[in-house]
């Protein structure tokens, strides 16, 4: 006998793409209005309903229309919506730190943070795959997933937390039978970040139909690209204050960014406070080298502080550091998916499965250069061997300097992270009569982080082998391996000493370099395991029809270790201190176990118990201007072993008034519990750049983080309003728009002050923020800032949403267009109780380093033509115009205005049958 096997082939590159075939037809079907519309549990609800007619906003897009949108993945396509603003990706990940996982895909529905969409799989709660409480939506098997469902509103009440701004729902095609072959390869057009993938799936009936496999493998590869492969990185652009010779009555005025001082861009943006190869400072009275540098071949020369600019310590060009340009910009990445899934219909209408997911993923990148700058400064001695003579007939043996170095020419630390995640799930469902089913699913998924930074400082053995001294025979050894305690001598005896003031010191002195450097790591443990039993059903008829209902129950425990070699609260007493740095000197109070990465160990879990209701009531049905009005109400209890009980709600409304428009509204009242992360964490350190109002400096700063045990569950009120939304004519078979409003408020949010608002608000007021800063004396420049979440910010957001979809025959084939278009009318964040209002709508933020833009208008349009085998794809995402600015903070820009950009995709494909003769 003759059977068919469908196959694809997908090729693609910058502009052209073969996406997967679809299973269900061969020819061009006529298209119908009704033909979108499909009976679904959609994930606003445990009810059935379609998106168009489901009273939370809904948007369902087929795999084929997101692959045909970004034939890379679907995750990319997804990021392509204007519902999703700020997601992370690998080309969005930041590499100068590694005391976090964010890497990979991670969906940020509205902007209000990842942590706040949940992420589904078939209805199922995702386990996290970052310790951070994140899911990488990287781990979906692509190639077997029919469609994605995204609710653009709260639904806590109808599946739990995160569910803030929304839910994305993964759907498995338990349907496909055939095979699919996808090849995809791609290059950015500065030839840089080359990517490749390949994946197969396939999916089988045996038993006579009662049972059905599903398999598939993909892998992905991409090189990266490092910020000197791209010029304008390599031009080291800052924004800056533009007027360095302010003078104003009015102090605000002249701080950059004020209306005397507004800031430009300037290139070759360096900081004045340390150079490549080390800054002269803080020699005793009367030191004449003080503000000179070494050269890169040890001589002493005059330091070039450069063309100043308005902002304290940044100057164009000159002697100064910066970034250098050979770290990673996007970092390589190694993705491998395995999946595998069993359905079973059992004789008596019970229908199972049994299923495994397998993820592992794999991230390179060389992040910031090893330095000794600010509080971690090198301190030399006057009887240091490698002093040149000229700077040592001008100290004493006790007296001593600051030499910043900066070595951005050296060798970069190197890191490496690994994740791997695996997910298990079985589950059973029937029908209790004709009115009523039942399901049960149970789930586990473990996930473990490693993480090995190699190549950065150990400071312990860093000061030991900067002090270099003469043994009294000639040879430069470590003064502590000369220690009279022998515990010290003992420790030190290895020691080889390190010069860095003569050029590179991995050049100078290789070995001393290498004694001094060492591999910060850490490794995280995470699991998750979840039962879910709910009933589904009719409970009996009213006059306007069914009144439907759901309700269950569901058990969670998730669990967290980490484990570090780096971990500071080893050193937060004094004892501590002094037995790890014993038999050194010069060794700042700041100092940790190494530069960059010091991570604290974490250890916690937390069970959860929920039951949740759900109704449905048709109210009017039939009568004018009441087509169908029904009312929908759902509440879930959810117990936290670490923060007790909390209610979530939820309220609705679909109004058709006519046939042709339906009216729709909801009401909620939503939740984010904390991470396991959030209230377990221990103490790790970053670094933060400050302006100290004290000192009148500005420079980087230790800052420590921690978890809150005391951390209880976000609230939010989130409301959706629907004003002639749904409107489907059918005078234009095809054709359906929906318009929407949202507004979320959420209180007692999770945040945590930046260092720079822990110095302002202790300097204005001197209330418990002073608490947080370590200074040497009450007029020194602080050594350490202490940051520690809390429920004190909030945060609102609201808009509109316009979803329009349009299909019809055009000629010998089919037309189909979809506009996905989003109005941002605020989003507006404070602090803490007391703080400013900041609005964020239409700004191009660019505090911190990391430009974050919220446009008010942005959307995507999709036009598709389908003729035979053939098919092409023309999609516009538009990203409307912004305003460069720091919300909080003096924000005139000198040429300010983003203007909007219009980024353009074509896909093409073409759908291969292979016929094998049985």
């Amino acid at each position: 006998m003759k059977k068919r096997t469908l196959l694809s082939l997908a090729i693609a590159n910058a502009l052209m793409g073969v996406s997967s075939a679809n299973a269900q037809t061969e020819e061009n079907p006529v298209v119908e209005q009704d033909s979108a519309v499909e009976e679904v549990v959609v994930s606003a609800s445990r009810i059935k309903r379609d998106g168009f007619t489901a009273p939370t906003p809904v948007t369902v897009a087929s795999t084929d229309d997101l692959m045909n949108m970004q034939p890379t993945n679907i995750p990319d396509a997804l990021n392509k919506l204007p519902q999703f603003q700020l997601s992370s990706s690998p080309a969005k990940s930041q590499h100068n730190f590694s005391n976090t996982a964010s890497h990979g895909n991670l969906l940020n529905l509205r902007g209000v943070g990842s942590k706040r969409t949940l992420i589904l799989m078939d209805g199922m709660r995702m386990p996290k795959t970052t310790f951070l409480g994140d899911v990488d939506v990287n781990v979906m098997p692509n190639l077997l997933m029919q469609r994605v469902e995204v609710v653009t509103g709260g639904a806590s009440a109808a599946y739990g937390s995160d569910a803030v701004s929304g839910v994305v729902n993964f759907i498995v095609d338990d349907s496909f039978v055939g095979t699919k072959l996808n090849i995809q390869g791609g290059v950015s057009e500065q030839g840089d970040n080359e990517h490749n993938r390949i994946g197969v799936a396939t999916g089988f009936e045996f038993s006579e139909g009662n049972g059905h496999v599903l398999l598939s493998a993909e892998r992905y590869d991409s090189d990266g690209m490092m910020r000197n492969d791209r010029d304008a990185s390599r031009q080291g652009w800052i924004f800056a204050g533009s007027n360095p010779n302010c003078v104003s009555a009015n102090a605000s005025d002249c701080v950059p960014g004020g209306a005397l001082n507004p800031y430009k861009r300037y290139k070759n943006g360096r900081l004045t406070v340390a150079s490549d190869y080390g800054l002269i400072s803080g020699g005793p009275a009367g030191f004449s080298y003080n503000g000179q540098r070494f050269d890169q071949s040890g001589n002493i020369v005059p330091f070039d502080p450069g063309t100043p600019t308005g902002s304290p310590i940044f100057a164009s060009g000159g002697d100064g550091y910066t970034v250098p340009f050979d770290v990673t910009g996007v970092a390589p990445l190694t993705t491998e998916q395995l999946f595998g899934k069993v359905i079973y219909d059992f004789s008596n209408g019970v229908r199972g499965y049994v299923q495994g997911l397998y993820s592992s993923s794999e991230v390179e990148y060389t992040s910031l250069a090893n330095s000794l700058v600010g509080a971690t400064s090198a301190t030399i001695y006057g009887d240091n061997a490698y002093l040149p003579a000229a700077l040592q007939a001008e100290l004493a043996p006790t007296d001593s300097f600051k030499l910043v170095h900066y070595l951005g020419t050296g060798p970069k630390p190197f890191t490496e992270e690994e994740t791997e995640f695996m997910m298990f799930a079985a589950g059973l469902d029937g029908d209790i009569n004709e009115s009523w089913s039942w399901g049960l699913d149970i789930s586990h998924g473990q996930s473990e982080h490693t993480m090995d930074q190699s190549g950065l400082y150990n400071w312990q053995r860093t000061y030991a082998a900067l002090d270099a001294v003469d043994d009294g025979t000639g040879n430069i050894v470590c003064r502590a391996s000369l220690s009279s305690d022998p515990a010290v001598a003992a420790r030190f005896a290895d020691c080889k000493p390190m010069n860095i003031m003569n050029g590179d010191p991995s050049i100078a002195t290789p070995e001393g370099y290498a004694y001094a450097t060492g591999t910060s790591s850490y490794v995280v443990e995470t699991t998750q395991d979840t039962i879910a039993f709910e009933v589904v059903g009719s409970a009996f008829t009213l006059p306007a029809g069914p009144v439907d209902m759901a309700f269950g129950a569901e058990w969670r425990t998730e669990d967290l270790k980490l484990r570090s070699n780096a971990d500071p609260a080893l050193l937060d007493e004094a004892a501590e201190r002094d037995e790890h740095f014993a038999g050194l000197r010069g060794v700042p109070s700041s100092a940790l176990h190494y530069w960059l990465t010091n991570i604290g160990v974490a250890d916690g879990s937390v069970d959860v118990w929920e039951a949740f209701a759900e109704v449905n009531v048709p109210v009017i049905a039939g009568r004018p201007g009441f087509e169908q009005l029904d009312l929908n109400a759902a509440v879930r209890h959810t117990d936290y072993s670490t923060s007790g009980p909390v209610d979530t709600w939820k309220l609705g409304m679909t109004w058709r008034t006519i046939d042709e428009v339906l009216l729709r509204a909801t009401v909620s009242r939503d939740i984010r519990a904390p991470s396991l992360f959030n209230l377990y964490a221990g103490d790790q350190s970053t670094i933060s750049t400050i302006f100290d109002p004290v000192t009148g400096l500005q420079e980087n700063i230790p800052q420590v983080n921690g978890g809150n045990r005391d951390l209880e569950p976000e609230e939010a009120d989130t409301y959706t309003y629907t004003f002639g939304v749904v409107y489907t004519p059918q005078a234009v078979p095809g054709l359906s728009l929906s318009v929407d409003y949202y507004s979320i408020e959420i209180q007692d949010a999770i945040g945590a002050l930046s260092a720079q608002q822990i110095i302002n608000n202790c300097f204005q007021t001197g209330g418990p923020e002073c608490d947080l800063i370590t200074r040497p004396s009450p007029g020194d420049f602080p050594t350490e800032i202490r940051v520690a979440s809390a429920n004190i910010a909030s945060l609102e957001t609201s808009g509109i949403d316009i979803d329009v979809s349009y299909a019809t025959p055009v000629g010998p084939g089919n037309l189909s267009v979809r506009l996905y278009a989003n109005y941002l009318e605020k989003y507006q964040e404070q602090q803490y109780a007391g703080a400013p209002t900041l609005e964020y709508a239409g700004i191009a933020t660019i505090a911190g380093g990391n430009t974050q833009g919220r446009p008010e208008w942005s959307g995507t349009l999709n036009v598709s033509y389908d003729l035979g085998n053939f098919g092409l794809t023309l999609t516009e995402q538009y990203v409307g115009k912004m305003e460069v600015g720091i919300p909080g903070s003096p924000s005139n820009f000198i040429d300010g205005d983003v203007d909007p950009e219009w980024y353009t995709d074509l896909t093409g494909r073409y759908r291969m049958m292979v016929v094998t003769v049985r």
